[in-house]
Order: C-alpha cells, then structure tokens, then sequence
C-alpha cells in the first residue's frame, strides 16, 4: 500500500471573480417554439440521440431558512431507441425533502400541426421506493422521434449544506444555468469537481428582500459537448463537469439567542468534530473487552495478529449494503444484531485492532459511483464509506470488513478513489492510497473433437486470485444460480456439472463440463479451428478511434494466462499451425505471450497477458491498442487438421 500527503488546487468560483452581464437574462423559461419540434438534428453533435434544449436549477434559501429546488427542463428527441434513459424521469426524495410542483408537456408535429399532451401528476407520476430511497418516477407518454419533453418541478428541503448541479451528461446541453440565492445570515463556497466547465455568463449581485439582503450567484453555460463513453474507466460520472455550492458559514436565532456555523478550516477541524460526536467518537470510545478471544488478542505477531481480528469481524458480522460514515448503531446493538453499515463494521474493527495493542485508525473516503473526492474542499458530506487502518511496523494498511473474502489492502473495486483522510484522534491527514495489486485469471481447458458431428466438448477450470477473486466471489454469493449458468451466455457454450467455490488460499474456482457446436468447421476434408476455443470472448477491447481523454482503469495490475489442450482425433494430422509471438512494452509495464505446440497427440496453446498496474495515464492508449491488436491476431489465428 502506498501512501502520500497530497494538495489539490481547486479552482473556487467567488464573488470577487464574476462577472455583471448586462445583456443576458437568467431565470427567463422559454415559451414554446414550434422550431424546436422540426429540429431535426443537434448543431453540437450531429449524431446525439437526444439533446437538452433548456435547463434551469434554481436553488433559493427562504429567510426561515429553508431550501426550494426548482427545475426545468426542455429535451429534444431525435432517435427515441438509443435515448431511452430521457424518456423517463426520476425524481429522488431525501429524507425531509417533499414534491411541491411537478408538470409536464410532449410536443410532438403530426403534418403540419404540433399536437401537444400534458401530464397529470396525480396520474401519471408514480411513488417507489427502493432500499428506503423514495423517489417519483413517470415514462413520458407518445414520445416520438422529434417529441420534444417539456417539465419543470419543485421541491422542498431543509438540508441546504451541500447544493450541487450535475453540469455535462451522453448528450448535448444547448443551454442551462444555475441559480443560487440565499439571505445574508449564510455564505456559501463553490468548487468544480470533474471537468471543468467554464460558464459563459455569470453574475454576483446583491438585492433587498423585505428588508433582507440577498446574495445572488447566477451561472449560465452554451453548447456543452456530450461526455463520451470511453472503455477502462472507473466511472464516467466521476469525470462529468459539476458545480457544488457548500455552506461556509450559518447564522440563526432560536429564542431571543444566536447559533453560528463554520465551515471546517482543515481536517485537523473535522477530526476535533469528529471526535467529539457521538455516534463516531461516541462509538470508538466504547468498551469492547472481552469480545475478541484471547488466542487472537495475544497473537505474538502483529501483522497476522491484524489479519485474525480482521477475520473475526468478517466472519461473524455482516454488511447490510448500506454505505456510510456514520454508525447507524451503539455497540451493543451491533453486538446483538450482528450486521450494520461499512461505518458499524470498520469503526467495530478499528476497536478491535486497538484492544488487540495495534495502532488502527479511521479511513474516510468517496467510493467511486460517489464521485473523485476533491480533498483541498474540506467538506465531510463529499466522504460516504469509513474504512479501518492499522500502522504496523510503520507502514499503513487498509481493510473493509463488509467484503468477506478481503484482506488486508485487498478490498472491492469501488473503494479505489484515490483520496482518503486518516483520522487520528483530533488529527486528519490527507492521502493518496494506490491499488497496487496484481490479480491472476487462469483458465485450462481439455477438449476433445469430434469429426463426425463437429462437437467440441471437454472440461472446463477457471481459477481467479486478487480482486478478480474478490470480485467474483461478491456476485457468486449474491445469487450463486445466476453465476453458474453465467457462462453459458459469456462464452457461448453448453455448459454441465458447473461448481463453483471459494479455496483455502482465498482464490475462487469455477469447474464446468461444456460442449459446442460452433467451434469446429469442416471445409472440404479438412477440420478447421481456432485452438483458443470460446476463449476468444475473454479479450479486453482497445479501438477507440478518438483521442483517449481519461486515464485508463483496470481492476488492478492483471495477469490472464490461458492452457488449452485438444485431443487431436484418430487419423487427423496437423496441415497447418499457427505462430508464435512474444510482445512486451519497453517498460516492461505490458507483455503477451502465444506459445503452441504438438506434443504426445495434442494440441497445447498456452497464452499470458501482463499488466503490471491498475492505472495508466491516457498516454499510454497507443500501447494498449498495439499490443491488444497483436493478441487479437494471433488469438484469430485457426489450425488446420488433415486426414492422414
């Protein structure tokens, strides 16, 4: 695991760097024009599937207080198949938030006249509910291509701590704005975390509202490009271009006595709140004696001594899939019920480590569908996953005890986000944490042919180390069935007598019987076919034509190593064999290998791929492509069998 303290330069959008426009005017909604249905095609991308026409967010802090979200949004459709996720909305309600307004318009052109269906709220928007999380949702109804979808809502909220708008999306934006307006017993920052977007209008201005001063920040941005999907990235939304307004500073009155807030100056400021709070430093000062058994407590070396604690929490209490910084419970509630949220599972290892004499900590952190975490903010409600830390001979590692086939610095894909703050007792530091595993795939294969009904079948292993291990193990354990009778759709084969488990050394071990008929041809006398067998689906894909704009992820540093060996049949002999081919980077940082061979009436192909790291700059695309257009050749390459 490898640590470093990091600083971030963040550009902040304040009043002192905006700009007066005299000329544009924010909040104006658009009334309907009939060109906009007769659009034919985006003049951002020509071949977007669906653009955004108009968006406005306004989010305005009434003097008690309170928060009222506005939205608005006007989407063109241009080809109604590949822009499914914009002909529905949904609407996310947090706790305390309640909808206000909604309503809704289609415009569609039949000949020469626009027809036009409005949406009924109390008919058409539907509650859910899903893992607690409220929310309104509605298919917009008669959506043609060319339909252009017109809505606008309203919602209520007391939490106005973090205000933050989602600024680029896959399709074009025409134009959109954002709006904040807030009474001048608050303050509020604004950070941009993703790409940056730069507004092209913008304005800070002051106002008199019933003898309260206003401070208003309006951004205006045109023709947003789409964010394109790219191959190898952690998660596309980490990148999109955000703005975040975070309250600095809160000034309130509760009989006749005034309450003030402030925004944090450094982490050091978080741990002391941290600390002091009782549902977190509340929770690590509880007692924990005389739960970890003694043969575990007092096991004489430190390392293992960690991995045996870590196992007993892994063990015996269960992740109930719910994420946070926060325990959702006491310690003796978590004693009871035996399953609690990542903060009850890490915070109850990190006590267990210090009853045990080690040195343990929290690791707070953004998982990667929470987005990059932007550390220079210091901004506690950015963080939505607590880990343990254990400093052992002076080296920091890292656990999550809600994966039960972890280890330590062996933890699930969506905890490698980059940044973490480490907080020790009224002491928090920034760091980076670099996922420098190496994961190993292996797959061996006997087959045998059949010349007569050109079937191939045989045995099947897969053996997977590392986080492909872990990873698979999660999705095994999550509905075992679903996995077993995976294969058949991955590889394209028949599959019999599928099991599969996790061994000892912590590997997961799938073992199958399979058969196909769409591997062996017959042209003329001879028998045709490619010795990787279904393999050949298990390749990575490089052939982005555009520019690489992201760095690229992996799982980790990988290793992929294929054994295939064919039964050659009875009277066959080989007319003609593929090559061989050895390939590797200068750095060394990326290696193929395709060695094949006859030997004692078979068939034996063996392969490797070698990544060494899980990240590489966008540079490093050229390579990528090269080497993975050298396994698609030879991994294409076909064998010949004669009769004798």
């Amino acid at each position: 695991m490898k640590f470093k303290n990091v600083a971030l330069n963040v550009l902040l959008i304040t009043s002192s760097n905006l700009m007066w426009s005299q000329t544009h005017k924010f909040l104006s909604f658009p009334i309907f024009n009939e060109t906009d249905v007769k659009k034919t095609s985006s003049l951002i991308e020509k071949d977007a599937p669906a653009e955004i026409l108009y968006n406005i967010v306004r989010f305005n802090i009434l003097p008690k207080q309170s928060l009222e979200k506005e939205y608005y949004s006007k989407i063109k459709i241009y080809d109604k198949n590949k822009a499914e996720e914009w002909l529905n909305l949904e609407i996310p309600m947090q706790t305390g938030e309640r909808l206000l307004e909604f309503e809704a318009t289609v415009y569609n052109l039949a000949g020469d006249k626009v027809e036009k269906v409005t949406v009924d709220k109390k008919d058409q928007l539907k509650e859910n509910f899903i893992k607690g999380l409220k929310f309104y949702k509605i298919a917009f109804p008669n959506i043609l291509n060319g339909s252009v979808i017109e809505y606008r809502y309203k919602v209520g909220d007391a939490n106005f701590f973090n205000l933050s708008h989602v600024l680029e999306h896959n399709i074009p934006v025409v134009y959109q704005e954002f709006n904040l307006e807030y009474p001048e017993t608050l303050a509020y920052t604004f950070n941009n975390p993703g790409n940056m977007l730069v507004p092209k209008y913008n304005i800070s201005i002051t106002e008199n509202r019933s003898n309260l001063l206003y401070n208003i920040y309006r951004f205006g941005y045109e023709n947003v490009k789409p964010v394109k999907n790219e191959l190898f990235v952690k998660d596309l939304s980490r990148h999109k271009a955000k703005l975040k307004a975070q309250l600095a500073y809160l000034l309130t009155r509760y009989r006749s006595r005034e309450y003030t807030y402030d925004k944090s100056k450094d982490w050091n400021n978080v741990a002391e709140l941290l600390s002091e709070d009782d549902k977190f430093g509340g929770f690590l000062k509880s007692d924990v004696k005389g739960i970890l058994p003694e043969e575990i407590k007092n096991y004489y070396e430190a390392n293992e001594r960690a991995n045996k604690v870590f196992n007993f929490v892994k063990t015996n209490y269960k992740w109930n899939k719910q994420s946070s910084i926060i325990p959702s419970q006491n310690i003796k509630q978590l004693l009871k019920s035996k399953t609690g949220n990542s903060a009850d599972l890490n915070l109850f290892l990190v006590m267990l480590l210090r009853n045990s004499g080690i040195e343990a900590n929290p690791f707070l952190i953004s998982t990667v569908d929470n987005g990059i975490f932007n550390i220079a903010s210091i901004d506690l409600n950015s963080m939505n996953y607590a880990l343990a830390s254990a400093k052992i001979n002076g080296k920091i590692n890292l656990y999550d005890a809600t994966s039960y086939n972890a280890k330590a610095n062996l933890m699930r894909q969506r905890n490698w986000n980059d940044f973490g703050i480490l907080f020790e007792k009224n002491k928090g530091t920034e760091m980076t944490f670099v996922n420098n595993n190496i994961s190993e795939k292996k797959y061996f294969i006997q087959a045998t042919l059949n010349p007569e009904d050109l079937e191939v079948t045989g045995n099947f292993v897969q053996e997977e180390s590392g986080m492909y291990a872990l990873e698979t193990y999660e999705d095994f354990d999550f509905n075992n069935d679903k996995y077993n009778q995976s294969f058949n759709n991955k590889f394209g084969i028949n599959s019999v007598d599928v099991g599969s488990k996790l061994l000892d050394n912590s590997n997961f071990e799938t073992k199958l019987k399979f058969s196909s008929s769409n591997l062996l041809d017959k042209v003329g006398e001879k028998l045709i076919i490619n010795p990787v067998l279904f393999l050949k689906n298990d390749v990575e894909i490089f052939n982005q034509v555009e520019a690489r704009k992201y760095p690229i992820d992996f799982i980790s540093g990988f290793v992929k190593e294929k054994r295939i060996e064919i039964n050659i049949p009875e009277n066959y002999k080989i007319a003609d064999f593929p090559k061989n081919k050895k390939i590797k980077t200068d750095d060394k940082e990326i290696g193929y290998s395709y060695i094949i061979e006859e030997k004692n009436g078979k068939v034996i192909l063996t392969t490797k791929v070698e990544v060494q790291r899980a990240t590489y700059p966008k540079e490093f695309y050229p390579a990528f492509k090269q080497i993975w257009k050298v396994i698609s050749d030879c991994e294409n390459q076909v064998i010949s069998l004669s009769k004798k």
